[in-house]
């Protein structure tokens, strides 16, 4: 006869009720026991098997939460349920862009500087200055300048390996973060293309394709014979590590040359000088889990065409580098014509120090890449045409007057609260996500989802207001002013907000600080 009891509550599972449970089971066979509050070895061992169970249990729940989108928590979780409904998870992209090398005009005319592939670049940054890479060789003349170009991100390889010629070989790639689509794979029977599937292969097409890991190491997995040719003796791969946000540079950010370049054929050292007339960009993290449970979900409602505007919105912050993206027609922008819109796409900026990310205009590299892809994955009904511009920004200015906290110093005040509006008007969060206290005017609405394009001066005003060190704010008319004015900045349904300067005045001296 079974002594558990038929109505057994299974949802008492953590370690106060799971000894409880014990201690009521062994009373009901030995009865003479009532010394539970006693430090004797059989209460040790009831305690152990309730922390035992209370642990299983702890792992069964969280394995459980792990099957599903909205609870799983682990980067390796939302890496295989991806798999399941064919969403990949972006990798890293590296900041790119050109830098200007000049050499004096006190070197001798006719002298030459080589400039190598893989010369390395950096910026001044006293704490973590960012590396860069030359791309492709140049030469520069005595008394000249050229620009070249250069990425966040360093090539590995090749590396060998020999093919054991079996089918599903795969081959992982220790080197990290991988960068998405940077291999260059071939062996001894030719070179090998990278596909997103196998399954539509013939058994004699060089391919393979690429699996990243929750460690963000790249698995490359060949063909089995049948969909995909096996590869044959010495398998050559070449790829690249690095890229993320923070190679993203401002101009004249990058001037350390950090590889010894010479003249010539005279081998003197030369004396050139770099910089960079424009901002580096393009450089993006990989997707967070965060992310991913955010977007995989809506990856199901966009399976082969962009019909509403929220279908394109959501495709087009797959794309990596895109913070946020807004589709506007005629129903929200009068300039529009009819079955027409635009896709106003806002790029990943600097990274704050808070994790959180600046908006930023995209490039034109990355507006056609986001029309491209919905182009020819997501494409749109005949009768829509649509285009892919850059954000329309609404560049806004704060003006405050401070009264500071006894004790406060206004140096630390002053970065403090410029950190706080640089946080406020971010266009993403640091996990990735999108600043709900931003967005395009088309999306900022009422209590009763009339767009009013309104960024609340009252919420600028506490950012500032819950500081630590501020004692107030001066209550005057021009006390607190965004854009000069003391009310709400009204944006168009087009605009995205982005602040520009912050100008703080010490109101008990009138200093500017």
């Amino acid at each position: 006869m079974s002594i558990i009891t038929p109505n057994l509550d299974y949802s008492d599972r953590d370690f106060d009720s799971l000894r409880f449970r014990l201690q009521a089971l062994i009373r009901t066979q030995f009865p003479q026991w009532t010394d539970f509050n006693v430090a004797n070895f059989g209460n040790i061992i009831t305690e152990l098997f309730s922390y035992v169970g209370d642990t299983l249990h702890y792992y069964q729940d969280n394995q459980a939460g792990e099957m599903f989108w909205p609870t799983l928590t682990q980067r390796i979780s939302a890496i295989r349920q991806g798999r399941l409904i064919n969403f990949t998870m972006r990798g890293a992209a590296s900041a790119s862009g050109a830098i200007t090398v000049s050499l004096p005009y006190s070197i001798p005319v006719g002298q030459t500087l080589p400039i190598p592939e893989g010369t390395r670049v950096s910026t001044s940054d006293p704490e973590g200055p960012k590396m860069y890479r030359v791309t492709s060789a140049a030469v520069l003349s005595a008394g000249t300048s050229i620009d070249v170009q250069v990425e966040q991100a360093e090539l590995v390889g090749p590396q060998m390996y020999v093919s054991n010629d079996e089918p599903n070989q795969e081959i992982v790639l220790q080197r990290t973060p991988y960068l998405d689509d940077s291999a260059i794979v071939s062996a001894a029977d030719g070179s090998y293309t990278e596909v997103d599937t196998l399954l539509e292969a013939t058994s004699t097409d060089r391919i393979y394709r690429v699996l990243v890991d929750q460690f963000y190491r790249a698995h490359i997995v060949f063909g089995n014979g049948a969909t995909g040719t096996i590869p044959q003796g010495s398998i050559s791969i070449t790829y690249k590590v690095g890229g993320g946000l923070e190679g993203n540079a401002e101009a004249g950010r990058v001037n350390i040359l950090m590889d010894q370049l010479f003249f010539s054929p005279s081998g003197e050292s030369a004396p050139a000088s770099i910089t960079n007339a424009e901002e580096l960009s393009g450089g993006a993290d990989a997707m967070t889990v965060e992310e991913a449970r955010e977007l995989a979900p809506a990856s199901l409602r966009v399976l082969t065409r962009c019909v509403s505007r929220a279908d394109f919105a959501s495709v087009a912050t797959r794309v990596r580098g895109v913070a946020r993206a807004l589709l506007v027609t005629s129903n929200e922008y009068s300039g529009i014509q009819e079955n027409e819109g635009t896709l106003y796409v806002v790029a990943q900026g600097i990274r704050l120090a808070s994790g959180r990310i600046k908006p930023a205009a995209p490039s034109a590299t990355l507006t056609a890449l986001v029309e491209s892809i919905i182009t020819t994955d997501y494409p749109p009904t005949t009768t829509f045409n649509f285009e892919t511009i850059s954000a329309v920004f609404k560049d806004l200015t704060v003006y405050a007057r401070i009264y500071l906290k006894q004790g406060a110093s206004q140096t630390t005040v002053g970065a403090n609260i410029r950190a706080a509006l640089e946080d406020f008007f971010a266009a993403q969060l640091s996990n990735g996500l999108a600043n709900p206290d931003i967005d395009f005017g088309a999306n900022l609405v009422n209590a009763v989802g009339t767009p009013v394009g309104e960024i609340a001066w009252s919420d600028v005003f506490n950012a500032v207001r819950d500081i630590v060190g501020v004692r107030k704010i001066d209550e005057g008319p021009v006390g607190f002013l965004i854009d000069g004015v003391r009310k709400s900045p009204v944006l168009t349904p087009i605009e995205f907000p982005r602040l520009t300067s912050v100008s703080l005045v010490n109101a008990d001296t009138g200093v500017s600080f």
